[in-house]
């Protein structure tokens, strides 16, 4: 009796007990298809967050998220490629978030400048991108009025649709960087000359000779140290040279 008992409480073999465990995987696979096929996970709201300047409805209409869709199986493929192409959007993330509900995480590109190309008005941020380009976006800038605005760079320095060219670019981190605490919504007017007969002037009076565009930044703290020595003056001062800085020099008129 004791030997039967111990006959019928073996296991069985293991290749059984395998076939077993793989049908029951696959029909737990199978369950989990069928409940997150259910019509309640079908996408319906797109959520945007993370936007200042961008306006939440227009990112939504131009997300391409396939509203209707299954919410597990759709793909973002689409709404990714649209959302790379508004260049005032830094960086994305997308989450699915059930039972229906997409939500869009944007963190936006910082604008610096307002540069005057080709009788256009571009916003720009530090990496040169121009954030108002899309026409279907509309761009709300809190502190617009705030930012310097920068005419006389030339058709060389315009890198196409989507940016400036790198090291114009720079050179205007360098100067506006510098020179924020004063610049304001002051007007400058940079002209890069070939990157070796680099100027500016601010307001349209007070002319800044920059020369090549190396140690920029340099040259903008020796111009700042200036400028208690012309402050109220500016109408009187032919240029200031800052293109050698050990030797700066305030030319008056």
């Amino acid at each position: 009796m004791p030997a039967r008992n111990k006959r019928k409480r073996q296991k069985l073999p293991l290749r059984f007990r395998i076939f077993g465990w793989s049908v029951l995987l696959v029909l737990l696979l199978i369950a989990g298809y069928v409940f997150l096929s259910l019509p309640i996970f079908r996408i319906a709201e797109i959520s945007v967050g993370g936007t200042e300047m961008l306006v939440p409805n227009e990112l939504r209409d131009l997300s391409g998220v396939p509203l209707g869709d299954n919410l597990f199986f759709s793909s973002f493929a689409r709404t990714r490629d649209n959302l790379r192409k508004i260049t005032a959007i830094r960086e994305f993330h997308l989450y699915r978030i059930p039972p229906g509900t997409v939500l869009i995480n944007v963190k936006e590109r910082k604008p610096i400048a307002v540069l005057v190309l080709q009788n256009k008005s571009a916003i720009i941020d530090a990496d040169g991108y121009i954030l108002n380009r899309n026409p279907s976006l509309t761009l709300n800038v809190p502190n617009m009025t705030e930012l310097p605005v920068i005419a006389g760079l030339g058709t060389g320095e315009y890198g196409g649709e989507e940016r400036v060219d790198h090291q114009a670019s720079q050179l205007i981190v360098e100067i506006v960087g510098e020179l924020a605490s004063l610049l304001g919504s002051r007007h400058l007017q940079l002209e890069t000359g070939g990157f070796d007969k680099i100027s500016f002037s601010l307001d349209d009076i007070l002319l800044v000779k920059v020369g090549r565009n190396v140690d920029v930044r340099r040259k903008m703290d020796v111009f700042k140290a200036l400028l208690p020595e012309i402050e109220g003056r500016w109408d009187q001062v032919a240029y200031v040279d800052v293109r050698y800085p050990e030797n700066p020099v305030i030319r008056f008129k």
